[in-house]
């Protein structure tokens, strides 16, 4: 089995332990230092160091829960959550469960509800979602939050895909969001990504917080953080801030929406890529002819004045 850790920190990149067993904090530390997780040569003697910036830990084959595979699940902050999981051979083939996780990410399952039927038992799913957030006002960790930006959450204004929306809420005008970069009539929660096209088709707005958002905003600011340097941009117009621990550069609070970061990454891109082109580029041979008249001129002036001195003395 393959235990995949995420991190925050540097890129989002990933390493992988092949290991029959959830590895140790030794092994985890190994396999940072030998996976390259981190740039530069950071070492790490303490697993709660570790813990600090690593995102998820997952694996290359689903949960499985009493014979049951995990087809779908979401965690609320509280370390609360809810599961729909799959048994094709059992009576009941499909069941919807809560449960609760541990600091190291351990869940115990409990309170199942059975169906024979997937749609039925995506919906009593989707169900216990909306309710636990309705009875306790506990936000989703880890979820996929879309703004719909040109008007309110309604039928045929969303994508309805295998991972929801699990729920919805609509405001009771337009509002703004994201520390007021972006305008939006409510909001939708899946727990697994929506495509570009999606987004697109339904004039939607990511969250900037979303797993997967997160991650090209860290790719792109490591960029985006080399061209404010280079404009000597003042703190008040960066996106950025170079930040020693991580040998790179990290949004700055509050974060830009990702629409406004997508902007600027473009912009940083073309003009360094411009300008590292027009170092490495060739020059024309008239340039290098002229140059070269140049030194020899400058040698010539050069051997000229040793001789005048050489006459004077």
């Amino acid at each position: 089995m393959k235990y995949t850790f995420s991190f925050k920190e540097i890129n989002y990149r990933s390493i992988e332990i092949e290991s029959d067993h959830e590895p140790d904090s030794s092994e985890v530390i190994d396999a940072i230092m030998g996976g390259g997780a981190y740039l530069g040569d950071t070492e790490y003697e303490d697993i709660t160091l570790v813990g600090d910036k690593a995102l998820e830990m997952g694996t290359d084959s689903k949960e499985a829960v009493q014979d049951y595979e995990i087809l779908r699940s979401i965690a609320f902050v509280n370390n609360r959550g809810f599961a729909l999981a799959e048994n094709p051979d059992a009576p009941d083939p499909y069941v919807t469960w809560q449960f609760t996780e541990d600091d190291s990410g351990k869940r115990d399952y409990y309170w199942g509800h059975y169906f024979v039927d997937k749609k039925v038992a995506a919906m009593n799913y989707e169900l216990r979602v909306s309710e636990y957030y309705t009875d306790n006002g506990i936000v989703e960790k880890g979820a996929y939050k879309y703004y719909s930006t040109q008007r309110p959450v309604d039928i045929a204004t969303y994508p309805k895909t295998d991972n929801g929306p699990v729920r919805f809420e609509n405001f009771d005008k337009r509002e703004a969001v994201v520390d007021g970069k972006l305008q939006a009539w409510g909001y939708l929660v899946y727990d697994a990504p929506l495509t570009k096209k999606q987004i697109s088709d339904y004039e939607l707005c990511a969250a900037p917080d979303n797993p997967d958002v997160k991650a090209v905003m860290q790719e792109q600011a490591q960029v985006v953080g080399i061209w404010e340097d280079e404009k000597r941009m003042p703190d008040d117009k960066r996106y950025t801030w170079h930040k020693p621990s991580i040998q790179g550069f990290a949004l700055r609070e509050p974060v830009v929406a990702p629409e406004q970061l997508e902007k600027r990454y473009k912009l940083a891109y073309k003009e360094l890529t411009a300008a590292d082109e027009k170092r490495n580029a060739p020059k024309p041979i008239a340039v290098q002819l002229a140059e070269a008249a140049k030194l020899v001129e400058r040698g010539e002036s050069a051997k000229t004045d040793k001789k005048q001195n050489r006459e004077e003395r």
